[in-house]
Order: C-alpha cells, then sequence, then structure tokens
C-alpha cells in the first residue's frame, strides 16, 4: 500500500504513467517497420498527447483543499509498462493488447484513488480521469478491431 499525502502528488504519477506510455508510443514508431502499425502508433500519440496536455494544467486549486491521506493499491511502474516487448515484426493487434493492458491499469488506478476520496470535487477530478481512460480504451479498441477484419 502506498499513501498519498496530497492530490498533487497523485497527479504527478498519474502524468508520470501517462508519459511512459508516450514513450512506449515514440519507440513503437521508431521500431516498426509495418506502415499499418506505424501509423496507428501516431494516431494514438497525438491522442494520448492532447489527454496529456489537459491533464498537465489541471489547476489543483479548483478541486478544494488537497492535503489529505488515503491508501490506494500500489502500483509499480513495471506493473503499468508493457511487459512484452515490440520488435521490428510487431502487428497492430500485438501492439494494441500492450495498450489496452497499460490503459486499463491506469484506470483501475484512477478508479481506486476515486473510491478513497472524500470531497465531490475532487471526485469529479478522478471519475473525469476515469473517463479518459476509458475514451482511450475505447479509441485503442475501436483501430484495434479495424485491424482484426
Amino acid at each position: 500500500m502506498i499513501a498519498f499525502k496530497d492530490l498533487k502528488d497523485i497527479l504527478k504519477l498519474a502524468i508520470k504513467w501517462e508519459k511512459k506510455l508516450k514513450d512506449f508510443y515514440d519507440v513503437a514508431e521508431f521500431a516498426l517497420e509495418d506502415k499499418e502499425s506505424k501509423g496507428v502508433i501516431v494516431v494514438l500519440r497525438e491522442n494520448l498527447l492532447r489527454n496529456l496536455h489537459i491533464l498537465e494544467h489541471i489547476n489543483i486549486a479548483d478541486y478544494g483543499t488537497t492535503e489529505w491521506v488515503r491508501y490506494a493499491s500500489e502500483h509499480r511502474e513495471e506493473e503499468l509498462i508493457p511487459v512484452k516487448r515490440i520488435t521490428r515484426d510487431s502487428k497492430p493487434e500485438e501492439i494494441f493488447h500492450q495498450i489496452l493492458d497499460y490503459q486499463s491499469k491506469l484506470k483501475d488506478f484512477y478508479s481506486t484513488i476515486f473510491k478513497s476520496l472524500i470531497t465531490d470535487k475532487q471526485k469529479e477530478l478522478f471519475e473525469s480521469l476515469v473517463k479518459f481512460q476509458e475514451e482511450q480504451i475505447y479509441e485503442t479498441t475501436n483501430f484495434m478491431n479495424r485491424f482484426k477484419t
């Protein structure tokens, strides 16, 4: 279990993990030879960058007092960063599954924090972060379904 002393710490950690996903996209685009796979990575990274910009510019003060201590399930970076490696021969479906796993773990993290919060404004923030991840999962799933056909 890990204790967070304030909302700012949680958002910093969330941004760090979202940036790890962006780094994964960067490496994937560079490493992949398959044009289809590269195209998918470019689109997903652009969507993530738009969402990351919003996340980085959240004004914590808008959500009331940020000092609180709650416990959430521990998430190590190794658990969130895709375990499998991508290779030059990786197909879009392999990449999608790794990305979906990462996004699902982030969503679970946000949900856990949401359940631990007391104030409505803070709950709204983390509810929006859960929805943010749900949208990313939806987009990734749609891309994956396109390539299955």
